[in-house]
C-alpha cells in the first residue's frame, strides 16, 4: 500500500486560507505574524502531524524549568542548567528556554524535543499533550510515558546514613525541601530504610521539610527537641543555609556539636567554613546523557529509556565523631 504523501507548507496554507510565506514564518519562529494566526497554524500543523524537513532548519529543543521561582545561589537548578547549556552548545540545535512564567510558549513554537526539569504535575500534563514530541525528564522517573535520566536518589539517602553511622552517629536527622516529588521520596526511602537496617532510631524527627521556608525554626526545633548528632541536608542550597544558621545564629559548632552532610554545590561547598562533606550528583553526565537520549528519540518511536547514574561522596571537614564519643577517646 502506498504511503500517504508528505504534507507541504502549501497544503497547510491552502487548508488555512493563508499564504505559504505565513506558514513558513510561523514554523521557523519568525516575527510579523499575529498571535491568533500563529496559534492556528501551529494547531493545524500538529493535527496533521506536519514536520518541516530537517535539512531546511535546525532541530529545536525546548528546555523546560518549572521551578525557576525557587532558584537559589548554589542550588541544583542553576548548576544543572549550566551543564545543560554546555551540552547543547556542542550540537547544531536551536534552543527555546521555557519556565513556569512562559509555559504557553510550548503552544506557540514547533519543537522537536524537550529536556524537562519539571516537578509540577500541571507541567507534566502539558508535555503529555504535545503530539510526536520526544521528552526526557531529568531527575524524575515517575512518568512512564517519557524517557528519563536521573541520579540514584535512593542511594544518596543510604550513603548519608552509612557514612555518618560509620563515624559513630546514632541519632541522625534528614532535612528535605519538598514532601512529594520523586527525588524526595526516593531519598527518604533510602535514608529511613538504611536507618532501620542498622537498627538506628526512626521517629517523627528523623525527616523534616522546609517547604521552601527559611530553615531557622526547623533547625532550632531539631536542636532543642531531637538533638541529633548529625544532619543530612538533602538539597544543594539548603546545605549552605544550614551551615550558616547552625554556627552563626544558633551557636552550634560544626562538626564539634553536630556533624553536617549536604548535597554538593560545585565551587561552593568546599569554600564553606568548615568545608562541607557532600554527596555529589554527576551533573555533567546527567545533562549529556539526557541530551543523548533525546537526540536518539527525535523522529523515532522508541520505547521510553531509563538511565540511572551513580553518585559519589566527597569527604571534607564537616563531620566528626559524636561529641561524647570524641570525649571518651580523649580521656
Amino acid at each position: 500500500m502506498a504511503s500517504k504523501p508528505r504534507q507541504s507548507i502549501y497544503d497547510l496554507a491552502d487548508t488555512l486560507g493563508v499564504s505559504a510565506s505565513t506558514v513558513s514564518r510561523v514554523l521557523n519562529h519568525r516575527g510579523g505574524i499575529g498571535e491568533a494566526t500563529r496559534r492556528r497554524v501551529l494547531a493545524s500543523a500538529r493535527a496533521a502531524g506536519f514536520r518541516p524537513r530537517m535539512s531546511a532548519r535546525q532541530l529545536t529543543i525546548a528546555v523546560v524549568i518549572d521551578r525557576h521561582r525557587f532558584t537559589t545561589f548554589g542550588g541544583f537548578v542553576p548548576n544543572l542548567l549550566s551543564c545543560v547549556v554546555e551540552a547543547l552548545s556542542k550540537h547544531e540545535v536551536a534552543v527555546e528556554l521555557v519556565t513556569e512564567h512562559n509555559l504557553e510558549r510550548l503552544d506557540t513554537r514547533l519543537v522537536d524535543g524537550v529536556l524537562a526539569m519539571a516537578w509540577d504535575d500541571s507541567t507534566i500534563e502539558l508535555l503529555k499533550r504535545m503530539r510526536d514530541v520526544a521528552v526526557v525528564t531529568l531527575n524524575r522517573m515517575d512518568v512512564p510515558e517519557f524517557s528519563a535520566v536521573a541520579t540514584d536518589h535512593r542511594r544518596q539517602g543510604e550513603m548519608a546514613v552509612e557514612y555518618l553511622a560509620g563515624r559513630g552517629h546514632k541519632r541522625i536527622a534528614m532535612i528535605c525541601e519538598e514532601r512529594s516529588n520523586w527525588g524526595t521520596q526516593e531519598r527518604i526511602e533510602g535514608f529511613t530504610g538504611k536507618l532501620r537496617e542498622l537498627e538506628l532510631p526512626v521517629d517523627e524527627f528523623s525527616v523534616s521539610f522546609t517547604d521552601h521556608q527559611p530553615m531557622y525554626g526547623l533547625l532550632r526545633r531539631l536542636a532543642t527537641m531531637a538533638q541529633p548528632t548529625a544532619i543530612f541536608v538533602a538539597n544543594e542550597s539548603l546545605g549552605l543555609e544550614a551551615s550558616y544558621i547552625l554556627q552563626n545564629v544558633l551557636n552550634i559548632r560544626v562538626p564539634q556539636d553536630v556533624s553536617l552532610v549536604g548535597m554538593e554545590s560545585p565551587q561552593v561547598s568546599q569554600f564553606l567554613s568548615p568545608p562541607l562533606t557532600t554527596i555529589a550528583q554527576p551533573l555533567d553526565e546527567l545533562a549529556e546523557r539526557s541530551l543523548e537520549v533525546l537526540l536518539r528519540q527525535i523522529g523515532n518511536s522508541h520505547e521510553p529509556t531509563r538511565l540511572m547514574l551513580e553518585n559519589r561522596l566527597i569527604e571534607r571537614e564537616s563531620v566528626s565523631a559524636p561529641a561524647n564519643e570524641a570525649r571518651n577517646r580523649s580521656s
